[in-house]
């Protein structure tokens, strides 16, 4: 009787390592992809039915794994609600104190009062060395009234792939105005 129960030891405790194994691996594949903003993935705004998209800015997987997503999320999320609520108010408490100096209330009313942003994806978050500057690459749908639209580009719907700068400022994540941010890459809807 006891090289019957002995026989059957090995082969039971293989399929149930395997077993275990297997359920850890199914485990960890659902646990490990990153929960994006409010459960929602991050679909380019191509998929997104009415342009601009979603206002809600959302996390690509890559971008979910830096240590400040929260952070990039949240003044990201401020940043284009300020612009779609066309408040400037709002807008000068999420970026840098050289971007609010460098910019009229006057001139951003004008530049954004037709402007509506959607579909923000945060693409990817690189850290400089010392950590005092994050460069974030973004992409989004603006839409605007054609007249309000940047020359190089004058269309009603662009989709936008640019890099911000944010640093930290007071404690603050802000979004900084920077050589970077300069060079946007943008195409018509």
């Amino acid at each position: 009787m006891g090289s019957v129960a002995s026989r059957w030891l090995v082969p039971a405790v293989v399929v149930i390592t395997g077993a275990a194994v297997a359920a850890g691996m199914v485990g960890r594949t659902v646990y490990a992809r990153p929960a994006e903003a409010k459960g929602t993935p991050a679909v380019e705004s191509s998929v997104v039915g009415t342009l601009p998209g979603s206002a809600e800015v959302r996390l690509s997987p890559d971008s979910f794994t830096h240590p400040d997503r929260t952070s990039v999320q949240r003044v990201l999320q401020e940043y284009f609600d300020a612009i779609n609520a066309g408040d400037f108010v709002s807008w000068r408490g999420v970026v840098s104190a050289r971007r609010v100096s460098g910019t009229p209330e006057a001139s951003w009313v004008s530049a954004y009062e037709t402007t509506r942003d959607g579909g923000m994806v945060v693409q990817r978050i690189e850290s400089d060395v010392v950590g005092r500057r994050l460069r974030v690459l973004l992409s989004f749908v603006s839409t605007q009234d054609v007249a309000k639209a940047p020359p190089a580009l004058p269309e009603g719907c662009i989709r936008w792939r640019v890099v911000y700068v944010l640093v930290w400022e007071g404690g603050e994540l802000k979004v900084d105005e920077a050589a970077e941010n300069r060079n946007p890459q943008m195409e018509k809807c």
